[in-house]
């Protein structure tokens, strides 16, 4: 009986999570949300005019120890049968703290593609940092 619990007893300290846990890192892919997310084409008045790509986003950081900036984001565009026609990158500088969202106003992102049909916005990286306790 002394096997079998010193045997239970060093599977449930061996299967203990370590310091070193994945949490501990930072990850701007993980930890920087996006939400509320909105594409539109610009209105133009022109006809000789092309409509540019404008976006409109949350960015949530969920992380409760890193702050990052200069993130860096990429726009992907789709047809409408969701096949990606074509990417863009933009960085945003602007520092977001741990539990931080900042709302961005309108991101114009050049000239629309006239197959696009739909668009996303995903984090790439951010440079960060442990942020000072309070």
């Amino acid at each position: 009986m002394k096997r079998l619990y010193l045997c239970f007893l060093l599977t449930a300290v061996a299967c203990q999570p370590s310091k070193n846990d994945e949490k501990d890192q930072p990850n701007a892919y993980r930890d920087l949300l996006i939400d509320r997310m909105i594409w539109k084409k610009s209105e133009v008045a022109n006809p000789q005019e092309k409509p540019t790509n404008r976006h409109w986003f949350t960015l949530t950081n969920t992380s409760e120890t890193y702050l990052y900036r200069q993130i860096e984001v990429r726009f992907d565009y789709f047809d409408s049968k969701y096949h990606k026609i074509s990417s863009s990158k933009t960085t945003i500088d602007k520092a977001l703290g741990p539990r931080e969202a900042l709302s961005l106003g309108e991101i114009e992102d050049g000239p629309v593609n006239p197959t696009a049909h739909s668009a996303t916005v995903t984090v790439v990286k951010a440079k960060s940092e442990r942020a000072k306790p309070d």
